[in-house]
Parts: structure tokens; C-alpha cells; sequence
């Protein structure tokens, strides 16, 4: 692989220094909590729709997906096409309740539903999903620029932790957002630009790469059959339906994506528009890896071994090797911003909730400007441990990964199901709400556990396909939630969702 070039240095710099002094421009309007956490409503609502793009196409999106098509088919890309069916509660009825009955945190509705106990989880729950996300995005990124560049692993975790604490740290919610407006167009940009490059070989043309890609059936969607045991097609159905209700539906990074906007109307016209078009975003990184496959048949150019045994590989060894002078900075910088669109979100998030829902609790009677005061300081705290969970995760070894993802899995479980319970029933409880919890729990380090060989249960191990583990988690609090509510007094404080 060739190393950068002075040009290629000159475009990531002048990107870093943009998104950088954007957050210093948004400084200045950072006053109160208000302002820091949801930019006091005055988001237009085009912008709040771009930044709720660029964040759900993360860099997991511009490395994964090309290698996964590159390497198999198409399959993987078929929950996304429930995004746009999704999107349509979300946008008629989730939105205008949230502007509504919701100041800055999902879980305020919580505490109005089931108390503060219920509330208290689901901030803890996120702050957890969060930081572990986060350092997980740092790691991937990280590990990737190291490989396609040489640079040492921790310059690039220190370097991009710092930056993108900066930004976030000083210019709140506001900075968020536009700097995620210009990290899309840039990631967008640089998805075309490969997607070109890899779509004319020497040798062949498109019609060539893709009749090749055609009769290889690289474009597979999945197996057409009911089985829960395989990735088939009626498996990413189900997930793309649950995946992406939780997503649009009740992460508050989109919640408060929902909130800045000017209108309710502007927040559910830009947020269905935008978060549909996040599908042909998502299968343009697909159709790069089909491209490339088709590229590296035609060319006959070849990829060293020890990239072909990872297929996360494969697209940075591309970029590194294939695109020109200048243009390499520029997919760089694209990848980048991939991540950064994810992390800024995730760590104002971080500190809305904390602020929110647990030390206004803690100090009910404290100023608006000791408020933001901590809300600062919880970015700094956040960044700072996903960071260090970062630099952990480059001395691990697989099995640590395989504990990762069930924690992932029991952080972000089962959230869906409780706003549903909260949202669309009226005899559900605080105390069946926390019954639900436990079983949920409960059933999600089964499922991961027996499922990655960490226990062994014989016959009653988890045997569906892991992304059936979601589903399965949402459905326990849901019925658990519901059907243990009849077991105690109605405490419960239903918050009716039309005005009578």
C-alpha cells in the first residue's frame, strides 16, 4: 500500500480544522442547557434530517458492508429496506408525542409512566450502551486508518478522541448537528468516488463488473424460507422491523435530532425523508463491494492474502491502493466522519441523560448554568472512558469481543418493548415494568451466552439466529411487563398519547 501523500495530508487537516472551528463558531451559543442539549428548537428542519442520516450510517456502514458484499451477497442489506415502513408510525405518531410530552430525555416519559426507578434504568441502561458503542467505534476506526496508513494505533485514538470531544464539548448540540450535515455530504462523497473507481478496471467497464457480479448472484437478497436458524430472508425482515424501530423510535441521539428541529411538522417530514434515504446510502456501500469484486476479477490485480482473510480489510487496502493523489485524503477524511457522526451524537446524548435524569434528581434545585457545567464535563468523562475502553480493546483478544457484544446486547435489550409497554398500554405497572426488566435480562445473557459457547445448556441452549436475540428481548418486556401488572395494584401514571 502507497503511503499518503503531502495533498492527501493537506485534505484530512483541512477537514479536522473545519469540523473544529465549526464547533468554535457554535460556541458562542451555547448559553443554556436548552441551547447544548436540544439548540433551543431552532434546527431547520433539512439540517436535523441530515445530521439523523449521517449518524445512522456509521463507519461500521463504510467498512463493513463493502466487505461483506465483496466477500457473499446482498442478504445483509435486506433489513434495511423496513426502514422506510418503520419510519411511518415514527413520523405520524412518535414524533409529535415526543415534541410534545418529552422536554429533552425518552425517559422523562418513563418516570411519568412507572416513577423514577424505570426512568433511572433506562438512562443507565443508555449511558452503558453508549460508552460501550463508542469505544467500539474508536477501536474499528482506529484499527483501520493504522493498517492503511502505518500510524501508531493510539496517535489515532488519541487524536481522533480529542477532536471529537472538542467540537462536541464546545459547541453542544448545534456543532452536532452541522458538523454531521457536512460529515454526510463528505461521507456520501467519498462513497460515490470509490464506487466510480472500482466500476471501471482496466480491462472491463460496469456493464462488464456487473454482469460478472449478476451471474455470480452476487446481488442475492437471502434464502426465501420461514427458518429462524439462518440469515434468511424472513430473519432480516423481522430484524430490520425491530432494528430500526429502536433506532428511529427510542435512541434518544435521534430523539433529540427530533426535538431541534423548528416544527413538529418540519421534525416528522425531514426525519422520514432522511431516514429513508439512508437505504440507498446503505446499498450504495454494498453495490462498492460487489464493484470491487468485479474490479479485482476483471483487473487481475492481486490482494496479498493476509487482506483476502479479512474481508474488513479489503476496502481499506482499496482506497489505498487504487484511488489517486488527494482523492485517498478525501475517502479518508469520508471515513472519518463516518465515525464522528456517530460519536458526537453519543456523547452530547450521554450528557443529556445524565444531566436529565439523574443529577437534576440528585440536585433538584441546581442553576441552569451548574447544569451545563456538568453536561460539559460528562462529555469530557464519556470521551475520556471510551477512549481508554478503546486502547483496552487493542490488547484483547476475540473472546473479549464475544463479551462485548452481550453486553451490547443487554444494554440496549429490551428498550423498544418497554416504551411500547409505556406507550400502548394502560394497565401496565411499575412493578410489572421492573418484572420485565428482569426477565429480560435474564433471557438476553441466556441467549448470548449459550449462543457464543460461554455456558453450555445442552438441549436449552439458544439456537435461533443471533439477531433474533433483539426480538426476543422486546417481546419478554413487552408480555412479561404487561401480563405481571395484573398481579399488583395500578400504581401507574398513564400519560394519554391524543388530546382528549
Amino acid at each position: 500500500m502507497h503511503r499518503l501523500a503531502g495533498l492527501d495530508y493537506f485534505v484530512l487537516i483541512s477537514y479536522m480544522g473545519i469540523i473544529l472551528g465549526l464547533g468554535v463558531f457554535m460556541m458562542k451559543r451555547q448559553k443554556t442547557t436548552m441551547d447544548y442539549f436540544i439548540a433551543n428548537r431552532r434546527i431547520p428542519g433539512w439540517a436535523m434530517g441530515f445530521a439523523l442520516m449521517s449518524t445512522l450510517v456509521s463507519n461500521m456502514t463504510f467498512l463493513a458492508n463493502p466487505g461483506v458484499a465483496f466477500s457473499g451477497d446482498w442478504r445483509q442489506l435486506t433489513n434495511s429496506f423496513m426502514a422506510p415502513i418503520v419510519l411511518i408510525p415514527i413520523a405520524l405518531i412518535f414524533i409529535p408525542f415526543y415534541r410534545k410530552h418529552v422536554g429533552m430525555s425518552l425517559y422523562e416519559y418513563f418516570e411519568k409512566r412507572f416513577g423514577y426507578a424505570i426512568r433511572a434504568y433506562g438512562a443507565v441502561a443508555f449511558l452503558l450502551y453508549y460508552l460501550a458503542r463508542m469505544a467500539f467505534i474508536f477501536f474499528v476506526l482506529a484499527i483501520a486508518i493504522s493498517t492503511m496508513t502505518g500510524w501508531d494505533i493510539f496517535s489515532v485514538i488519541f487524536i481522533l478522541g480529542v477532536l471529537t470531544i472538542g467540537y462536541t464539548l464546545i459547541g453542544g448540540i448545534e456543532a452536532v448537528i452541522w458538523s454531521d450535515v457536512i460529515q454526510g455530504i463528505l461521507l456520501i462523497a467519498g462513497g460515490i468516488v470509490c464506487l466510480i473507481v472500482a466500476l471501471f478496471p482496466s480491462g472491463g467497464g460496469p456493464k462488464e463488473v456487473m454482469s460478472l457480479a449478476y451471474e455470480a448472484q452476487k446481488f442475492n437478497l437471502g434464502e426465501m424460507s420461514f427458518s429462524l436458524q439462518r440469515d434468511t430472508i424472513f430473519v432480516m425482515i423481522l430484524y430490520g422491523l425491530y432494528q430500526h424501530a429502536h433506532n428511529f423510535g427510542t435512541d434518544q441521539t435521534m430523539i433529540q435530532r427530533y426535538l431541534s428541529a423548528k416544527t413538529t411538522k418540519q421534525a416528522a417530514r425531514n426525519g422520514y425523508l432522511f431516514g429513508a434515504a439512508c437505504v440507498p446510502v446503505w446499498a450504495m456501500f454494498f453495490l462498492i463491494g460487489t464493484a470491487m469484486w468485479g474490479f479485482y476479477q476483471i483487473s487481475g490485480t492481486v490482494i496479498p492474502p493476509e487482506i483476502a482473510a479479512k474481508t474488513d480489510r479489503i476496502f481499506p487496502f482499496f482506497i489505498m491502493t487504487q484511488l489517486p493523489v488527494g482523492i485517498t485524503g478525501l475517502v479518508l477524511a469520508a471515513l472519518l466522519a463516518s465515525a464522528m457522526s456517530t460519536l458526537d451524537g453519543g456523547l452530547n446524548s450521554s450528557s443529556t441523560v445524565f444531566v436529565s435524569d439523574i443529577f437534576n434528581r440528585i440536585k433538584p434545585s441546581s442553576s441552569d448554568k451548574l447544569q451545563l457545567l456538568v453536561a460539559r464535563l460528562v462529555v469530557i468523562g464519556m470521551g475520556i472512558l471510551s477512549l481508554v475502553m478503546a486502547v483496552w480493546l487493542t490488547q484483547t483478544k476475540g473472546q473479549v469481543l464475544v463479551l462485548y457484544y452481550s453486553a451490547f446486547s443487554i444494554f440496549g435489550g429490551g428498550l423498544l418493548g418497554l416504551f411500547l409497554l409505556a406507550f400502548l398500554t394502560k394497565r401496565a405497572n411499575s412493578r410489572g415494568a421492573l418484572i420485565g426488566i428482569i426477565a429480560t435480562v435474564i433471557v438476553i445473557f441466556w441467549a448470548t451466552l449459550t449462543k457464543n459457547g460461554i455456558i453450555d445448556l445442552g438441549k436449552y441452549n439458544y439456537n435461533l439466529h443471533p439477531y433474533m436475540i433483539g426480538l426476543c428481548s422486546h417481546i419478554t418486556m413487552f408480555v412479561v411487563g404487561y401480563f405481571a401488572s395484573w398481579f399488583f395494584p395500578d400504581d401507574s401514571r398513564p400519560t394519554d398519547i391524543i388530546d382528549k
